[in-house]
């Protein structure tokens, strides 16, 4: 309930400010009588949560707005919204529905009208209807910025991705914006649709258009290194590899482990000691000190392995790194003091393993696997690799 009395109070301010505009010659009192008397009904059914249906006498009557001018209208807009907030969407939807139908409403009115009711008709779940609103408004040109994007939700929801790309492009070209590294996402989608068909010809296609449209397109880059590993074109593999390293540092976690297997795989032993050594004249996320130790073990045996280790823990410092690194003095340890060690394991792997390994750097979304549009706002790239002490 207090949650509604502040939600409610701009609009209870606004109605005062109603009354005191208002001109006291009789006919313009009995308007703003009539108003207010609908306005306090509808406002007490919403705070008592009173159920009503079209058979009750005591419904809410959204259609008598009559003669009441803009700033009725105003009110009448925040009330749907509140509305919709609720959850009552029908309510919303019949109250928005009505103001647009308002043949002295304002231009403006009318489009605020309409983009609220397109906001209901998606959060009742029909699309169709909320599409068609949005295309009035774009028709009109009102609310034109608004209006792509929320037909640009619709798309992504439904995994429309061909006219997600096409609506793009016009928004980009209407509103002189820049949509490149989303319109890059969406072929990659497409692509990775196609690659569950196997129709490779059209992966291959809709990757080409992504680096097209941004060249240095991470997700594009690391879908063309997959497909050339699964050809076994370990040095084309390696080239998209480093193009993700050279353009998004951060996303080394993700490229380390398949990156090290298409150098083993080309059996050049000195390039694959001359990354090694690129990697340890540098601060690293800890999965890529990790995957760096476990090749250094394979070239060179585990002492020289777990010398690297140590100085690269001791670079960057990680919860992650500490728990590795007590779990291999296990072994050295005395029998009076193992248990205590382990211990210790047991209480890093707790800390570790309630700590997301991603977070949206829009909304805090946290998440143990990479998403390239995060779950939690709908964002394109914002999902990132946690860094420092309870990260990488």
């Amino acid at each position: 309930m207090n949650e509604f009395f502040w939600m409610l109070l701009p609009v209870a301010a606004a109605g005062g400010w109603i009354a005191g505009r208002h001109s006291f010659n009789k006919r313009s009192t009995d308007n703003l009588w009539n108003h207010a008397t609908s306005y306090h009904r509808d406002l007490h059914q919403l705070l008592t949560e009173r159920q009503t249906d079209e058979n009750n006498a005591d419904a809410l009557d959204f259609g008598q707005l009559g003669s009441v001018e803009h700033d009725a209208a105003e009110t009448h807009l925040a009330l749907g919204n509140l509305f919709r907030r609720r959850g009552d969407v029908e309510r919303a939807i019949q109250l928005h529905g009505s103001l647009i139908d308002k043949a002295e409403l304002s231009d403006d009115l009318r489009a605020e009208a309409r983009l609220e009711l397109a906001r209901d008709y998606a959060s009742a779940g029909l699309m169709d209807r909320s599409e068609e609103q949005f295309r009035e408004l774009l028709d009109n040109d009102a609310h034109v910025a608004e209006s792509y994007e929320n037909l640009l939700l619709i798309f992504e929801r439904a995994s429309d991705w061909n006219r997600a790309i096409e609506l793009a492009h016009e928004y980009q070209a209407r509103c002189e914006c820049d949509l490149a590294e989303r319109i890059s996402h969406y072929n990659c989608e497409l692509a990775e649709q196609a690659r569950r068909k196997n129709d490779y010809q059209l992966v291959e296609s809709k990757l080409s258009a992504a680096l097209e449209i941004d060249s240095h397109c991470a997700r594009a880059n690391m879908l063309f290194a997959e497909l050339a590993l699964e050809r076994s074109d370990f040095q084309q593999a390696i080239e998209y590899y480093e193009e993700v390293e050279k353009h998004s540092p951060e996303l080394m976690p993700e490229i380390i482990s398949p990156l090290f297997g298409a150098l083993e795989q080309l059996g050049d032993s000195e390039r694959l000691r001359r990354y090694v050594d690129r990697i340890r004249s540098r601060y690293n996320a800890y999965s890529v000190i990790k995957t760096t130790r476990d090749m250094i073990e394979n070239l060179d045996g585990p002492e020289h392995a777990d010398l690297f280790f140590k100085e690269q823990i001791v670079k960057r410092p990680s919860l992650k790194g500490l728990r590795d690194w007590a779990r291999g003095q296990l072994k050295h340890s005395r029998s009076g003091e193992r248990g205590k060690v382990a211990v210790m394991c047991d209480m890093l792997d707790s800390v570790v393993e309630d700590k997301p390994a991603y977070v949206c750097e829009s909304c805090g979304f946290g998440a143990q696997t990479l998403h390239w549009r995060c779950p939690g706002c709908g964002s394109w790239n914002t999902v990132a690799t946690v860094i420092g002490a309870e990260g990488e």
